[in-house]
């Protein structure tokens, strides 16, 4: 599914994992679609790798299209996996 989505905030995150440390960009957002039907909470986005190099620090603020094909539990919060499909707008 693909989302229209505002980004509430993009920040840097770190942890301890089973493979050593992780470090990663997280985006939470809040979903803007505009069918009515809409998540009633914010979830969050940890970025690839290639999205880094081109979004991170970059989104905050901003409307995107967001591609979800998987929500997980992730620390007490949901969290997305998918692909950021693009700048609403450009």
């Amino acid at each position: 599914m693909t989302i229209k989505a505002l980004v509430m905030s993009d920040r840097p995150d770190e942890y301890t994992g089973k493979k050593g440390l992780v470090k990663q960009q997280i985006i939470t957002v809040m979903d803007q679609s505009e069918t009515g039907e809409r998540l009633g909470q914010p979830i969050e986005y940890a970025m690839s790798d290639e999205e880094k190099v081109i979004h991170a620090g970059k989104l905050q603020d901003k409307v995107i299209n967001l591609g979800i094909r998987e929500l997980l539990p992730f620390g007490g919060r949901l969290r997305a996996r998918g692909k950021i499909v693009g700048l609403v707008g450009k």
